[in-house]
């Protein structure tokens, strides 16, 4: 137990995710020392060290977290046997509800230009791969006839910033509804016919009930009460 760890507090490698985070968000990465973690958590820098060898290892495993909890990361969607206005919808408020429930503040991650260092230039390229992933799957909407017929460009962008929103709301703001608000805003971008979203809601429902991975329930009770 650390000095100041106490019964039932949490482990610390968790407790140094946490502060690292915070302290990446408000001063940057380059600009938080491992000192300032390790006080920040309440044990000496040699302990911090037991737990990660580095400042790099920290930022490293905070993205390696929300790879792992993000479909659109992985390149693996959820419904990939659905028409494409069901995948964009259901992508969007995934990504956007990860965010929404990261336990960690990673603003200092995604709202910086910390992707950018060649230390984490495969994290760059991971982010990139997900955002043509998008633009494929709307050129795709386009061919069957969903879709307007408009370079995807824009409307990848916005998803994109949909997503930081995120980032940015999660440390203090995680009303539930968002995620399927900000589908729908997705969806208005490029679907021919807006009136078509509530159905393409209840489809990916549907789909995801069948895939035994139903929408929580918390979520779906929030958005039909906003």
């Amino acid at each position: 137990m650390t000095r100041t760890q106490k019964v039932g507090s949490p482990p610390t490698t968790e407790l140094i995710l946490r502060e690292a985070a915070r302290l990446f968000s408000s001063k940057g990465f380059h600009g938080t020392s491992t000192r300032e973690i390790a006080d920040a958590v309440g044990i000496r820098q040699p302990s911090l060290f037991h737990h990660f060898p580095s400042k790099h290892a920290i930022a490293e495993a905070l993205f390696q977290y929300d790879y792992d909890r993000s479909p659109g990361l992985q390149l693996r969607p959820e419904l990939p046997d659905a028409t494409p206005p069901v995948r964009l919808f259901q992508i969007t408020r995934r990504e956007v509800l990860v965010e929404l429930t990261s336990a960690y503040d990673l603003r200092g991650l995604y709202l910086s230009a910390l992707m950018d260092d060649p230390e984490f230039a495969h994290w760059r390229a991971t982010y990139e791969q997900s955002l043509s992933a998008a633009g494929d799957l709307i050129r795709e909407g386009i061919k069957t006839g969903d879709f307007v017929d408009k370079d995807p460009t824009m409307a990848v962008e916005i998803l994109d910033a949909l997503v930081n929103q995120a980032v940015r709301w999660a440390p203090r703001h995680r009303d539930l509804s968002l995620p399927d608000e900000a589908a729908e805003m997705a969806l208005r971008l490029v679907i021919k016919r807006p009136s078509r979203i509530p159905a393409i809601r209840r489809e990916a429902d549907r789909l995801l009930v069948a895939a035994g991975t139903p929408w929580p329930e918390e979520i779906a009770l929030a958005t039909q009460t906003r």
